[in-house]
């Protein structure tokens, strides 16, 4: 609120409006969202029960979390809990953050708008939140702690007789720009609602953003909060629904435009194809029904088109990394995971770039939005969308983000010899990561060189430099070590076949 409106409020008689003194976000709060809501029809009925049920008190915490990754549809899930709740008299209020939306995406106003909404949702409290307001002129500049007692928890306990626990959605916690605050409030809520019966229940959604995960995982919250990881409800039924819905509609819609397109369009292949592609994300299928209809040209060639083109998952992806901290070994962490063909675990890239496992876990944080990292250190790493690691080495698309494969496989060629200095001394059928660095380090050589080019770069003089160091360390130290190794191993033949390949290759395009 600007400080002229605030002092017009103060000195305004306060009999005739103090909600005004709350200054809440307006009502709309469904407007972004509105549009991917609707491919959720009907949809992800499984784990809408399992809210519905934690609502009815089926489980004694008073928190859910609702967490997945970006795009999977859990703004949608909201507002479909928002509007069961609000058709039983059980929504209390609801705030749905977004990112750079200005107060949307700012902390200032969100106490106050949920106040301010109870107010009116719970016609019951609002004479109680009235009387605070003519109390304590200034109470939205107190502490968080203050204001959440004050505006929400103690009107809901004024209510005589109780009624059934109200329900607080709080959607999209991670795009919150204040994640100080916005973590603070999930500890205040996890205290007050542990320490006496609960009168209202809170209901949160978020990506996997550390700052968020790191407060659910303990305590106060993880004793008082049902979790649902969105990951464990299979969406491919939902999504498949959706685009034969949409597509029959588009149909109909452009029959004459159609004429020799054979009915039902598309196919049911084509449609598995589809259903694939979205991996669980209702925004890829959104974006993807969206492109096709968008009268640019005949809807069939537009699907054509999408099928052979990228995902609508990009400016997700570009968000997601150009905001992400990154660490010191951050680069090289995500960039070996993104390029190496086999799925890495924790242990895995520790070992490969010899560097602590808190190390990885650390420097994969911020990704956690796009990449899946395992609670344990030894279950692979994985991509949310199987368009990631297209998106990163695609300079068109990835731009600033493009991650050069030649570049990177040399790298990883330099860090398999590395090991083997190192641990030259092992045995191979004891540490699977060390039998790994010595099948693949000339697989990765002869990938750098075929690619050499196809990244419209050349190999960087350092990466070539630090490369020939290692494989000079590795002829010196740990020759005699890998020929064992692969031998024992079974993979003679085929690394003599690589390395040939790679000495032809090196004829053409040599890196020194």
């Amino acid at each position: 609120m600007q400080f002229v409106t605030f002092l017009y409020l103060v000195s305004c008689p306060l009999t005739s409006d103090p909600l005004a003194l709350l200054d809440p976000v307006p009502d709309a709060v469904y407007d972004s969202i509105n549009a991917v809501s609707g491919c959720m029809t009907d949809t992800r009925r499984e784990v809408i029960g399992h809210i519905i049920e934690w609502i009815d008190g089926r489980s004694d915490q008073p928190n859910c979390w609702l967490y997945g990754a970006a795009g999977s549809g859990k703004s949608a899930i909201s507002k479909t809990v928002a509007e069961l709740c609000a058709g039983v008299n059980r929504l209390g209020a609801s705030f749905f953050f977004i990112r750079g939306a200005g107060r949307r995406s700012s902390f200032t106003s969100f106490i106050p708008t949920l106040a301010y909404q109870l107010a009116f949702s719970v016609p019951a409290t609002k004479s109680y939140i009235e009387s605070v307001l003519r109390s304590d002129h200034h109470i939205t500049y107190r502490s968080l702690e203050r204001q959440f007692q004050k505006l929400i928890i103690e009107p809901i306990r004024s209510v005589d007789p109780p009624i059934p626990p109200p329900v607080i959605i709080i959607d999209a916690l991670d795009e919150c720009d204040d994640k100080d605050k916005i973590t603070d409030f999930i500890d205040i809520v996890a205290c007050t609602l542990r320490d006496d019966q609960p009168a209202i229940r809170f209901f949160f959604t978020s990506r996997v953003d550390d700052h968020i995960q790191k407060k659910f995982l303990k305590s106060p919250a993880m004793d008082t909060t049902y979790h649902l990881n969105l990951e464990k409800f299979n969406a491919d039924h939902d999504i498949r629904t959706f685009f034969r819905s949409r597509f029959s509609t588009i149909y109909q819609e452009n029959r004459r435009l159609m004429t020799n397109v054979s009915h039902p369009w598309p196919s049911d292949s084509v449609l598995s194809e589809l259903v694939e592609k979205s991996s669980g994300s209702f925004i890829f299928a959104f974006t993807l029904v969206n492109f096709v209809k968008d009268g640019s040209d005949l809807p069939h060639r537009k699907l054509e088109a999408a099928l052979q083109g990228h995902t609508g998952l990009d400016p997700l992806y570009a968000q997601v990394l150009r905001t992400t901290p990154r660490s010191t070994h951050f680069v090289r962490i995500f960039e070996t995971i993104v390029t190496v063909s086999e799925r890495l675990s924790v242990a895995d890239v520790a070992y490969l770039l010899q560097i602590d496992t808190g190390d990885v876990i650390h420097g994969l944080l911020g990704v956690q939005s796009i990449l899946i990292v395992p609670e344990d250190d030894v279950s692979p790493i994985r991509p949310f969308h199987t368009s990631l690691r297209d998106f990163l080495t695609t300079r068109a698309r990835s731009h600033d983000l493009f991650i050069n494969r030649s570049v990177r496989h040399l790298s990883i060629a330099s860090d398999c010899l590395a090991v083997m200095v190192v641990y030259n001394s092992y045995n191979i059928l004891e540490h699977k990561q060390l039998a790994w660095a010595c099948r693949l380090w000339s697989q990765h050589l002869l990938s750098a060189i075929r690619k050499q080019g196809s990244d419209d770069s050349s190999f960087p003089r350092q990466d070539v430099n630090d490369f020939v160091e290692k494989l000079i360390n590795f002829a010196s130290q740990s020759f005699d070590f890998w020929v064992d190794s692969i031998i024992l191993e079974g993979s003679l033949t085929q690394t003599s076949e690589t390395l040939n390949s790679v000495v032809s290759g090196l004829e053409v395009s040599p890196l020194f």
